[in-house]
């Protein structure tokens, strides 16, 4: 399965990305000539004895798997990629739509949010949208599988065109999601409870027992650790919390992935160690595993990691079964395969890739790291055991970590040391609390036991994250050197498995190469100097470069709101090897006035408040950008005798507005931000 495998996973993720830039026609064309031709060539070479030359059998199937996986990605290019707009008869004004709630719905701070299936009233059209409720009594109580009428204005996904910023349209796009919408409380009505199916009684069912830990009194971030990590249940965790979480690298304990899965696997199969003594008792054994595993699965919301463990587990519990022992390697790939089948575009997406490449590293790597020591007391050997696992894991995905998150958990050791434990503590603790529900004196006890015992992991990791150094972060690396990383990994590992020299000589080169790649990136930032102009809703954010160091020009609000800074701008600041930033705050001493830089000069323009030598008439010297921001504008004629090479709009200004701006500009070129994104002068 693992040699099958391959192929057809390389074949989806190229052609996924290869859509983007490739019309989809063409793409099809191609693909099913690919498939043909490895079709038609198999069928030739069938006629003739395989047996005399069988590596022409592995040659063609390798070309088929890879054509294969290709066209699934095809197939499901209608959502990811539509080729128009008018799949959902998107226009300028709202329209009515048929929407079925096709999520559990999220409480926001000022809306609620839904993934919907949605069809025109007359049912032209489907697809995945996100909708944004106006936050009320009623939009609270929406349920998965509530079918509802709605107006709105289905707008697509676009990107802010911040370089190095997260994709955000991507990440949607592969999760079948194109268009998004803003509904007022008087603009939708609830149809019908709708038929919520199997995965809305899952969903019920898990509303249930998270009420269950409230009666039990947890609350606050005890209770969304517990949702979390026992239900799969994240939406109310605290940013704040996850931060921390993520610093201590710890994030994995909070969704449901193998660890607790594996955790669930050994608390059934000790609890029906009693049908072991007959085989027909081990056949109904395996058949309860598999049965209460996938429901489990589908309690936590059945995301790739889950259903990947509750996959390998069956294998194993069948295997055992009929005394059998099953291969890791190909559980990993038969269960990965089923994914990819179900829903092509999972392979995309950083949870599925993480837990896969954490599996592999500890199937791999951990065993030869146990054995470099042994321990004759039990609680040394038990360390050993989860510090090896730790670190496997961590070689595994490191590379992946870097270039998702930019950051490296320094500490990761000693957080796993208290973590695992700690979560299957949990785990133990939540079934244990469900059971008791029977008793309420019961209940509060292990509630009691379950709150102290989550206010101590938060505590902990909270001290593991506030140490110094505990995360290095701000790193920046490419697909490229990513990939360049797990080849040296590899490399590495075919040493020190099969003490191939070849190994090492690839690896130093490779080594050098990449040595050479950083010292020549080094070196361009150390000699850069540009400003750039970032596209942030509402907002004027301008950064100055010089070698390693920038001036930020923004107001405070953006300045202190981290979460916009790190999605906006920071990821960018990385890129470039920003080593000091300095915050100018936006204020009337700005304003209005010429500033220089790189040869270039501007005016952030604020015609509410006095000159600050900004000059705009006539016979003045000329400007070669205008920044223009929609609080800073009112009906004053100024623009009309300013003289600049172009004018910059911020992203707050509608369509009406730029018109006007531009009548009044005279022809001068008008840059509105939020369609270019960011520019750099």
């Amino acid at each position: 399965m693992l040699r099958l495998v391959v192929p057809f996973v390389i074949g989806v993720i190229s052609w996924a990305f290869l859509l983007e830039e490739v019309e989809v026609a063409f793409v099809e064309f191609v693909v099913y000539g690919l498939v043909a031709c490895s079709v038609i060539c198999l069928a030739a070479l069938s006629l003739v004895n395989f047996g005399r030359r069988p590596f022409m059998f592995g040659l063609l199937l390798v070309p088929l798997l890879y054509a294969l996986g290709a066209l699934l990605t095809v197939s499901v290019s209608n959502y990811i990629y539509p080729e128009s707009l008018n799949q959902f008869r998107t226009s300028k004004f709202s329209q009515s739509y048929i929407a079925v709630v096709a999520d559990q719905p999220q409480v926001k701070e000022k809306s609620v949010k839904i993934v919907a299936d949605v069809a025109t009233t007359d049912w032209q059209g489907n697809g995945k949208v996100l909708l944004y409720f106006e936050k009320d009594s009623a939009s609270k109580k929406l349920k998965y599988g509530q079918e509802i009428l709605i107006r709105t204005k289905l707008q697509k996904v676009e990107g802010m065109g911040n370089p190095n910023e997260f994709n955000y349209s991507r990440y949607l796009r592969f999760h079948g999601i194109i268009f998004r919408g803003y509904v007022k409380s008087t603009n939708w009505q609830s149809v019908s409870s709708g038929k919520p199916g199997i995965t809305g009684w899952f969903l019920s069912l898990r509303s249930n027992l998270i009420s269950k830990f409230e009666q039990a009194g947890l609350e606050g971030n005890e209770l969304s650790v517990a949702s979390a990590l026992v239900l799969g249940y994240r939406t109310e965790l605290d940013k704040e919390l996850m931060s921390a979480y993520a610093g201590a690298g710890a994030t994995h304990v909070l969704a449901v992935s193998g660890l607790h899965v594996g955790i669930v696997y050994v608390i059934l199969s000790t609890l029906l160690k009693f049908m072991d003594k007959r085989k027909s008792l081990r056949i109904l054994k395996t058949v309860i595993l598999v049965f209460l595993l996938f429901g489990y699965a589908g309690l936590t919301g059945l995301s790739a990691s889950v259903f990947r463990a509750a996959t390998m587990f069956s294998f194993v519990a069948v295997g055992k079964a009929i005394d059998r022992n099953t291969n890791i390697f190909n559980t990993l790939a038969a269960s990965a395969f089923c994914l990819i089948l179900y829903e092509p575009m999972i392979v995309m997406q950083v949870g599925f890739q993480l837990s896969y490449l954490a599996v592999i590293g500890i199937v791999v790597i951990q065993p030869r790291l146990f054995q470099l020591k042994a321990f004759n007391n039990r609680l040394a050997d038990w360390i050993w055991s989860i510090t090896c696992v730790s670190i496997a894991a961590q070689i595994a995905t490191f590379p992946l970590g870097l270039l998702y998150f930019h950051q490296f958990p320094n500490l990761f050791l000693i957080s796993n040391l208290l973590v695992i434990p700690a979560a299957a503590m949990i785990l133990y603790l939540g079934f244990s609390l469900f059971i008791a529900t029977i008793w309420k004196p019961t209940l509060l006890f292990f509630g009691f036991l379950l709150n102290t015992v989550i206010a101590t992991l938060n505590q902990v990791v909270l001290w593991i994250e506030q140490i110094p150094y505990s995360v290095l972060s701000g790193i920046d690396i490419s697909t490229l050197e990513a990939l360049m990383i797990y080849a040296l990994i590899i490399l590495v590992l075919v040493f020190i498995i099969y003490q191939q020299r070849f190994a090492v000589y690839v690896g130093l080169a490779l080594s050098i190469v990449f040595m050479i790649l950083q010292i020549a990136e080094v070196g361009n930032q150390k000699n850069q100097e540009f400003a750039v102009v970032y596209n942030v809703k509402g907002e004027t954010a301008i950064a100055l470069v010089n070698g390693a160091n920038l001036k930020f020009i923004a107001s405070k609000k953006l300045w202190n709101n981290e979460q916009a800074m790190l999605f906006h701008v920071r990821h960018h600041w990385w890129n470039r090897g920003i080593e000091t930033e300095t915050f100018v705050e936006l204020n009337d001493s700005l304003v209005n006035r010429r500033l220089e830089w790189n040869g270039n000069s501007f005016v952030i323009l604020d015609l509410k408040k006095p000159g600050n030598g900004v000059v705009v008439s006539g016979g003045s010297k000329k400007l070669d950008y205008v920044f223009l921001d929609k609080s800073n504008w009112n009906s004053s004629n100024i623009l009309e005798e300013l003289r600049s090479d172009s004018v910059i709009l911020a992203n707050s200004f509608g369509p009406k507005m730029i018109k006007r701006i531009q009548g009044v500009t005279h022809g001068i070129p008008t840059i509105v931000l939020a369609e270019t994104g960011m520019i750099e002068l």
